[in-house]
């Protein structure tokens, strides 16, 4: 191995994306986290959910002499869903391994993990990763697969494995955080449930948030609401927590807001966040709470027990 620094180009698999429809939150993701275990990122491309343009595009990079090649999106079981079938053809060898190490990660908080066909193996000297395209699981995946592609690059060159060390991130003091749940559901959440997602033995303090239904407004009695989301609300949600999180020094967090009809003493509202200290904790859970009241597009409408009603913008 030479000692010029290793290089990974990341693909992002999105017709939306592609399409200047959606923005692309997964691929700069995946650069930025890459790079914390020594990469230099030599691209971000887009491409559509086609075989041939996948098949191209991991290609070219590798061409182009990158040691790995991470793509992000189409890994699922939609019939849009095709970079295993893009991606397969290319390998040398499979490494069944990483991906069965991610699944066994995610499937705490991500119970359709299994859902997921992620793929990993060798096509000449570069390490190829088919991660999933939601940043959940390019985190997830990037957590597990990362300490180790700098150690399977040094193999493929050549380099003995026992005198090949699988490196640590580049920079030990920029703690990766785990996205445990972003989710804007209609179903009930709860603050333990998000306690126990965010738990890590490496964490010595927890702290979580509970926004809950109250039966007042100012001096008006409230009997129940509603939470109406706009359709972007997830996306929304997503780009804070990847904004709070950024240096923040938490090792996971958790989210949820809810929609639909809620009754007093119900929970709209959950941030749950771990980190090895307590102010780090502190500071990153008021964060999130703040900014997520702050953008995310939800709006509150509140009957009270006089008959009126009224709409509140929680944003």
């Amino acid at each position: 191995m030479s000692s010029m620094p290793l290089v990974a180009h990341v693909i992002t698999v999105s017709d939306r994306v592609s399409a200047g429809v959606s923005q692309d939150r997964s691929g700069p993701l995946a650069a930025a986290l890459i790079r914390e275990y020594g990469f230099q990122v030599a691209a971000c491309t887009v491409v559509a959910d086609e075989v041939a343009e996948i098949a191209s595009a991991v290609q070219s990079a590798a061409d182009a002499g990158s040691d790995v090649v991470v793509l992000t999106g189409g890994t699922g079981i939609g019939p849009r869903d095709v970079t295993p079938e893009a991606v397969r053809p290319l390998l040398d060898r499979e490494l069944p391994g990483i991906c069965e190490a991610i699944r066994a990660a995610s499937r705490a908080q991500v119970p359709t993990a299994d859902l997921s066909r992620l793929i990993a193996g060798t096509h000449g000297t570069a390490v190829v990763l088919a991660l999933p395209g939601s940043t959940g699981g390019v985190r997830d995946g990037l957590r597990i697969a990362g300490p180790l592609l700098a150690h399977a690059v040094s193999v493929l060159n050549g380099a003995d494995h026992a005198a090949s060390e699988a490196p640590e991130p580049a920079s030990t003091s920029t703690t990766v955080t785990r996205v445990a749940i972003c989710m804007v559901t209609d179903a009930p959440i709860a603050v333990e449930a998000h306690e126990r997602a965010v738990a890590d033995p490496a964490s010595g303090a927890v702290v979580s948030f509970a926004g809950v239904v109250r039966d007042h407004d100012h001096d008006r009695r409230v009997e129940r609401l509603e939470y109406d989301a706009h359709p972007s609300a997830l996306d929304v949600l997503a780009d804070v927590v990847a904004a709070v999180i950024n240096g923040s020094g938490a090792t996971a967090v958790a989210v949820s807001h809810r929609t639909g009809a809620l009754g007093i003493g119900d929970t709209a509202f959950v941030v749950a966040v771990a980190s090895a200290h307590r102010l780090e904790a502190f500071a990153t859970c008021a964060q999130l709470v703040d900014e997520v009241k702050e953008r995310l597009p939800v709006w509150k409408h509140q009957y009270f027990a006089d008959g009126t009603d009224e709409w509140v913008n929680c944003a």
